[in-house]
């Protein structure tokens, strides 16, 4: 029995070919990261904080204060391993806002040309105002978020919410991305979901720069009044949320069973002292949601998604696809040959 072996160097070259069309290759490196935050009480000076990149570490900016009935909260937070998040909130008369920002580096080290998509996910979070008394004329709570996505310098995903309450209710108005936002009233929820987006052909070689910026503020005027009537009310679980229930005065879930998403929480009507009205933003970092008049409920995510990763697909030239062919061609010869010769 005879065998006839195809030739190393044909063998090769179709392996060569179909790998270069089945193979990718991204390298993506962290190049900036920051993590920003600005508060005022009572019509007051602006303080600013700012938290700045250095080589493996992270970026933290921490300010929970109060001067008289007015108080402010903000963190805002990353790292080289995922962690991420802001948080703005305050009562009485405040300014908060606060921002995490990464861009990363992403290089096609592949020989061919690539199909890039960028696949993230949204850490739940809320958009929530927090009334304390009936707001009177010039009197107002509001907060908001933004996520923006950017290639270079254009945007390519955003979205977008903000909350406001005055003497004539509350209204909310969403921009990009609508579909992030669940819920009614003062309190609308950030679900936890996927994207991909589509970051078009990136050439052998190429490199560019992704940035993924979350923003959030809350401001707010107002004063103690009379004490407030609130309506009995349902809470529906978000979609990447889990709710911890009956958990005592102090909760944070210990010795708690967990509510999955889709569960109604039922909340009865309670009155809220006469005190001043408030408001929160955040994405990452939920803290707790005020259901009812003895705080029993506490709202936190199940799990980190992190920064979201880059996928490359070969987008072949027709010479490749002709490699290919001509190189699956001489395998499918020689495989006849070995078949005749057996």
């Amino acid at each position: 029995m005879h065998r006839h072996a195809s030739h190393p160097l044909l063998r090769q070259t179709a392996v060569a070919a179909t790998l270069a069309l089945l193979g990718s290759a991204a390298l993506a490196q962290v190049t900036a990261m920051d993590a920003t935050g600005a508060f005022s009480m009572n019509g007051g000076a602006t303080t600013n904080l700012l938290s700045s990149f250095p080589p493996n570490s992270s970026v933290d900016v921490l300010q929970f204060e109060g001067l008289g009935t007015s108080n402010v909260g903000l963190h805002s937070y990353g790292s080289t391993s995922g962690d991420f998040g802001s948080r703005s909130s305050g009562m009485g008369v405040y300014q908060v806002s606060g921002g995490f920002k990464l861009v990363q580096t992403v290089t096609n080290s592949s020989a061919v040309a690539q199909s890039a998509k960028f696949t993230f996910s949204i850490t739940p979070g809320m958009v929530q105002n927090d009334i304390g008394s009936a707001l009177g004329t010039g009197q107002y709570v509001e907060a908001g978020l933004k996520f923006d996505v950017k290639k270079g310098s254009g945007s390519i995903w955003d979205s977008s919410a903000t909350l406001r309450s005055d003497e004539l209710g509350t209204t909310a108005s969403f921009g990009g991305d609508t579909s992030l936002y669940a819920g009614s009233g003062t309190l609308y929820s950030v679900l936890g979901v996927t994207r991909e987006i589509d970051l078009g052909v990136i050439n052998a070689g190429e490199s560019f720069e992704l940035s993924y910026e979350l923003t959030t503020f809350a401001n707010g005027v107002s004063a103690a009044g009379d004490d407030r009537w609130v309506e009995p009310t349902t809470f529906t679980v978000p979609e990447g949320w889990y709710v911890y229930g009956d958990c005592g005065a102090y909760g944070y879930g210990y010795g708690c069973g967990t509510q999955p998403p889709g569960t109604v929480i039922d909340v009865p009507g309670y009155w809220v002292p006469g005190m001043v009205s408030g408001s929160h933003a955040s994405s990452g970092d939920p803290f707790e949601i005020r259901f009812g008049p003895d705080d029993k409920f506490y709202a936190s995510i199940s799990g980190n998604p992190g920064y979201g990763s880059v996928s490359l697909q070969p987008v072949p030239e027709p010479a490749t696809y002709a490699m290919l062919l001509g190189g699956l061609g001489v395998l499918g010869w020689a495989a006849r040959r070995r078949r005749r010769a057996v």
